[in-house]
């Protein structure tokens, strides 16, 4: 085991509840006094809210890791997750708890889940047992959850419920429902499996044992108290991963085709993979490995069981285990990314893997701060900076034809000396996300470009949907073919967009900027 995932299992038992801030609006002005004043005429300090996500979940205090236990429930969106409510760095995990009815504007509900003795509360599921096959009584909310043993390490898995839509919880009184003797064995994750009408369980064995190897196990079972093992999909060179966190698996429709099965799994701290194949009931086969996000921070990737539209939406931990305890600290830590909707498609002889933001993100939209149409883009043009258009908090859709230059892209966050840079280049056909001006709080491996190959569509432009927030840029190219999702701390002051092109001249097909805001 290496030095990494100790590091990652000390830390990783701390967590904190939160919820959306209930600033609405994002183009406070700097008093130059150490706070900030809102569009409200609010004040706050701001060395403690500057960096706060307006539409994005995050905890008002402590800790927040990974997403746990999301499903649909008595109509409302439920999210727990690992918190810690006593410290700003990963400790004495507890099980947070959110509500929402749009998937943006969160009520906090509470700790759920939380140590007891010398166990942590580490990751896990939910589901709805409409059927009461486990006795907890119809309709339940049934959790799954690892069972962290603090002094040895040992982790199992248990089980808890809620007969009262997740208001209380109760762990169940016969926990472990999956002994175990081994370190590093967690993460639970359930689903109903239509064919048989049971449930399945996957769980990630992080290390081999004597007599298990590293992979995700699948178990089964029909009440969800006793689970019989069936099988490993074992982690193989193919997959270029050391370990494996946070599995999920679950099926989906392929644009053009039939069903494909999916399953997401977290890898070495600092990626989500989707696995594309097959499943029968007891093994996992895999068809193709898709990187989910090629920026630095999406981890710990689940989706929300029982969809009440039976879309698959997944929420991500917008951070990295790198650096996830050196970023500022305000008096809160961690960041949820946007929900955001996984299909499949068929492309070509394979099924590819499409992510697009939640559709309830539109309702967020207030002013429409520009908007351009066919507009030819020069080196040194900067329509977007002559017009005055600036922001913390925005969405641009735009699409964009290179022409004949070498290089064009947008800068957001933009100051004197700081700037956050999506750039296309097309004699490499990459897109390059640059964070290395965007404030100075990454170590030297984690600041830099993330880059990604993107081929033009069909009409030869590029389209984006970047999506800016206070200290974070989630980028969404050529209809949710590739992902980037990056952290960044500038300064308040630094909130200018700019367009730009090198070496030639391009074509903004289409441009159109919206603020974006809170309802409540």
């Amino acid at each position: 085991m290496t030095d990494e995932l100790d590091r990652r299992t000390v830390l990783k038992t701390t967590a904190v509840l939160g919820t959306s801030t209930t600033l609405a609006g994002c183009r406070g002005l700097s008093r130059g006094d150490g706070t900030v004043t809102d569009t409200t005429g609010a004040t706050r300090a701001a060395d403690s809210e500057e960096y706060r996500p307006v539409y994005h979940f995050t905890p008002p205090s402590g800790w927040l890791n990974d997403p746990n236990g999301m499903v649909y429930h008595d109509g409302a969106y439920h999210l727990f997750y690992q918190y810690n409510p006593d410290d700003t760095d990963w400790g004495s995990v507890h099980w947070g708890h959110a509500t929402s009815e749009d998937l943006f504007n969160w009520k906090n509900q509470g700790s759920k889940l939380e140590p007891e003795d010398d166990v942590l509360q580490f990751s896990g599921g939910a589901v709805v047992d409409s059927e009461n096959t486990s006795g907890f009584g119809r309709d339940s909310l049934v959790l799954t959850y690892t069972g962290h043993h603090r002094d040895t390490r040992i982790e199992d898995q248990r089980l808890a419920y809620s007969t009262d839509g997740g208001k209380s919880v109760t762990k169940y009184a016969d926990n472990p429902v999956i002994p175990s003797n081994s370190p590093d064995f967690r993460d639970p994750n359930v689903f109903r499996y239509e064919p048989d009408d049971s449930w399945r369980l996957v769980v990630s064995r992080v290390s081999a044992t004597n007599d298990r190897p590293a992979g995700i196990e699948i178990y089964r079972s029909e009440d969800l108290h006793d689970w019989t093992y069936e099988s490993t999909y074992e982690k193989r060179a193919i997959h270029d991963a050391t370990e494996w966190e946070c599995p999920d698996l679950y099926e989906l429709p392929v644009k053009g085709g039939d069903t494909k099965w999916v399953l997401t799994v977290s890898a070495d701290g600092g990626r989500v993979d989707h696995l594309v194949g097959e499943f029968d009931g007891t093994d996992f086969s895999l068809d193709r490995r898709v990187v989910a996000d090629k920026g630095h921070d999406y981890y710990a990737a689940m989706s929300w069981a029982n969809e009440p539209q039976d879309r698959r939406i997944a929420l991500g931990w917008m951070n990295n285990w790198r650096y996830a305890e050196e970023i500022p600290d305000p008096g809160w830590r961690g960041t949820m990314t946007v929900p955001r909707r996984v299909t499949l498609v068929e492309d070509g002889d394979t099924v590819d893997v499409r992510q697009s933001p939640a559709g309830e993100l539109t309702t967020l939209r207030g002013t429409k701060l520009t908007s351009l149409d066919s507009e030819r883009l020069h080196s040194g043009d900067e329509p977007l900076a002559n017009e005055g258009v600036s922001g913390r908090c925005l969405d641009i859709e735009m699409a964009i034809a290179p022409g004949n230059a070498d290089t064009v892209g947008l800068d957001v966050r933009k100051g004197e000396e700081q700037q956050t840079t999506i750039s296309y280049h097309t004699d490499t056909e990459m897109l390059l996300f640059d964070r290395s001006k965007s404030g100075t709080y990454f170590d030297t491996a984690s600041s830099g470009a993330t880059s990604a190959d993107l081929q033009p569509m069909d009409d030869g432009t590029i389209s984006l949907r970047v999506l800016v927030d206070r200290s974070s840029v989630e980028v969404f190219a050529n209809d949710g073919r590739l992902a980037m999702s990056n952290l960044i701390y500038p300064d308040w002051q630094s909130d200018g967009i700019s367009l730009f092109t090198e070496n030639g001249d391009a074509e903004i097909v289409s441009l159109d900027v919206w603020e974006l805001s809170l309802t409540q």
